[in-house]
């Protein structure tokens, strides 16, 4: 089987079709990617990719992504043929007019677009309000002449995504559908396959990679698989909020640029030991990072792998992206490339028994 290139996995990844509950096709070209250097995957029961280095060592790390993307849900199919969707995770509705959609449909992907009234006919006062805020204003048409030639090609319930692809933009950034988050399941699998393909140097700690499920529906994946896993240490890899492209939100998120590094998440809620050893990798490595503050739980898979077992110290690791939860995310290959610097020495230097509790 030959190698292949990891910006090669990458752009097969995020050309996937993974709306939360049907994200096995980009979970599958993880577990081939993984078995090309000897790393064995399998589906729990919920449907999270679950794979382990060094299974035996008594000191658990689960190294999380979720695995889903926004998307939409078909609900209704009128008389015309035109299909009424819901969302299907955190949608912002008026930034979908005017966009391509792809559903699964019963024999295959079908297209559709969110159509869009000419000007002409619209009075002055319908264009100051041309995008909706409700999808029960924003049908499909996928072209058919009726309900019954509509209902033959789709079944209720099935899954759309926006049909935007990989675009580069000038220097290393990038823009994309669904960053948030198969760039996180990328960095995982990437993380995991050099540290498998590093084997004069053993890692001293079990690591279990999971890409979960349903994250965008309320951390269920993460919840399922900590229960499961127990994790010692739960290192959760997201996207995070870049603020340099509307300055206002620095006063709320921080200053975090495109470029500037992997974001490193501190507050009340993460463990102070591992938020050190990061930064002491980061340091030594030479590997920039950014800080961004989080007062309060964080809504993402942290939350959950910390909750869920009890006994878990958590971090979040972030890519920083612009637009999130919309057609267009955009985001730094150098970031993405600097977090998975950052995370192999940080596991690789990870002791079997780290002393993570606060001291008396």
């Amino acid at each position: 089987m030959a190698d292949k290139k990891p910006i090669t996995f990458l752009k097969e990844l995020v050309a996937c079709q993974t709306p939360s509950g049907f994200e096995q096709e980009g979970q599958r070209l993880m577990a081939d990617y993984l078995q090309r250097v000897g790393v064995e995957s399998a589906f729990d029961i919920h449907g999270n990719l679950h794979a382990v280095l060094n299974e035996d060592a008594p000191t658990k790390v689960m190294l999380d992504a979720h695995c889903d993307e926004i998307g939409f849900l078909v609900t209704y199919i009128d008389d015309r043929g035109f299909l009424y969707l819901t969302p299907n995770g955190g949608v912002t509705i008026p930034t979908v007019l005017g966009e391509r959609v792809v559903i699964q449909g019963k024999n295959g992907p079908v297209n559709g677009v969110f159509g869009v009234r000419p000007p002409h006919v619209m009075t002055a006062a319908e264009r100051e309000k041309v995008a909706p805020n409700d999808l029960s204003q924003a049908p499909v048409d996928i072209g058919a002449k009726d309900k019954a030639e509509a209902e033959a090609m789709i079944a209720l319930g099935a899954p759309v995504v926006i049909d935007t692809g990989w675009r580069e933009l000038a220097g290393s950034r990038v823009s994309c559908r669904g960053f948030d988050n198969r760039i996180g399941a990328y960095v995982i699998t990437e993380v995991m396959r050099r540290l498998a393909d590093a084997p004069l140097t053993p890692i001293n700690v079990a690591l279990h990679l999971v890409g979960s499920v349903q994250e965008e529906l309320g951390l269920i994946g993460g919840e399922n698989a900590a229960r499961l896993i127990r994790p010692n240490i739960g290192i959760c890899v997201d996207v995070g909020f870049a603020t340099d492209a509307n300055p206002e939100d620095r006063k709320k998120q921080g200053d975090v640029k495109l470029g500037g590094g992997p974001i490193i998440s501190t507050g009340p809620f993460y463990n102070n030991a591992l938020h050190k050893l990061l930064l002491d990798v980061a340091r030594r490595e030479e590997i920039p990072v950014q800080l961004q503050v989080r007062a309060r739980a964080s809504g993402n898979n942290a939350y959950a792998m910390r909750m869920a077992s009890g006994d878990t110290a958590v971090v979040t690791v972030g890519i920083p992206l612009r637009y999130m939860h919309s057609p267009v995310e955009t985001l730094d290959m150098n970031d993405v490339e600097n977090a998975i610097r950052l995370l192999v020495n940080f596991i690789a230097e990870l002791p079997s028994d780290p002393d993570l509790a606060p001291r008396l």
